[in-house]
């Protein structure tokens, strides 16, 4: 019997699960719709989320999708993960709780494990959206998938991200302006196309956007979807709010290295466009944390350091960082 048609355990802790979740069965239920459906491969990196972990997990099991192939790589757990896994273990296709160097290392691990046509990752603290996986299922001529994700803390949902204009160059000129609109638990990749392109495992919070322009740049075939295919939690401890600085640190690091690599040539104009514009973004954050000197001066500084950025007009945050020193101090 196929394991997505074995009830699934009773939970082991309380629900983890955004206002407003889902309920309803999306799942096709003809078994015309059901036949000849690709393999879909989701790992989970984890490491001492015991709290989000098993919520986790069952939103990809529940999605009743017969030819789902998971797997949950943990980074040796202290917390009460590995009884999680223990319990959900005949419902997935394989879990290992080791010491690891981190979640690229542990998505590097699922990757070799990975017997799908299609790949995504789903993070610990992270949620498959209902229907998630018959609607990649529905996908042929592409070699990149995007949905919506819908952002979301424990009391309130937050912005819904769409993915849009998935092209190297777009993606490559982020900082600057792009037409790009992109969230990574919404995004599948062709699993042989992955390998191909390969995720570099020294970079640790841009590693996903390094990924999609060096993946896109090869394989640009991408099809859309206006359908919410994953939550995402917002949470003190995520990695995308406690390391904002490192975020934009390693954003810098790639496109330096993407500068040095010939095979990505076409996208080198770009990219030296995009390094100006963040380094540009670190001089806003400091004329704005400036408080040694007044206003004005700092006003007069910024107007004088934008005639030498070109484009710097173009950048919201130039006008974000205008309006905050305009605006009056509250007393």
């Amino acid at each position: 019997m196929s394991r997505a048609r074995i009830p699934l355990p009773e939970r082991l802790t309380p629900a983890r699960l955004p206002p407003q979740w889902p309920t309803a069965s999306v799942r096709p239920t003809s078994a015309a719709a059901s036949a000849d459906l690709p393999r879909i491969t989701i790992v989970t990196p984890s490491y001492n989320q015991a709290a989000f972990l098993e919520s986790t997990i069952r939103s990809v099991l529940e999605q009743g999708y017969p030819a789902l192939d998971y797997h949950v790589i943990d980074g040796g757990s202290n917390d009460g993960s590995v009884e999680i896994l223990r319990h959900y273990a005949p419902w997935l296709t394989s879990w290992v709780s080791e010491r690891d160097g981190g979640q690229v290392d542990a998505l590097l691990k699922g990757l070799a494990r990975a017997g799908g046509e299609w790949f995504n990752w789903i993070n610990s603290d992270d949620l498959l959206a209902p229907g998630a996986l018959w609607e990649v299922a529905r996908v042929r001529e592409a070699d990149l998938f995007g949905g919506c994700t819908q952002n979301f803390s424990e009391h309130r949902l937050d912005r819904l991200r769409t993915s849009r204009a998935l092209t190297a160059r777009d993606l490559v000129r982020l900082p600057i302006e792009s037409r790009t609109r992109w969230h990574q638990p919404g995004i599948w990749y062709r699993t042989a196309a992955l390998r191909e392109t390969g995720i570099d495992a020294t970079l640790h919070y841009r590693f996903d956007l390094d990924l999609l322009i060096r993946y896109t740049q090869r394989f640009p075939r991408v099809q859309y979807s206006d359908r919410t295919l994953a939550w995402f939690r917002l949470h003190g401890a995520s990695k995308s709010l406690a390391d904002a600085e490192r975020f934009s640190a390693e954003h810098q690091t790639l496109l330096m290295r993407l500068l040095d690599d010939p095979d990505l040539q076409a996208l080198h104009a770009d990219a030296r466009a995009a390094l100006a514009a963040l380094q540009w973004r670190q001089t806003l954050r400091a004329l704005q944390d400036d408080h040694s000197r007044p206003r004005p001066a700092r006003l007069l500084a910024l107007w004088r350091a934008a005639q030498q950025v070109p484009g710097a007009w173009r950048i919201n945050a130039t006008y974000d960082t205008l309006g905050r020193l305009l605006r009056p101090r509250r007393r």
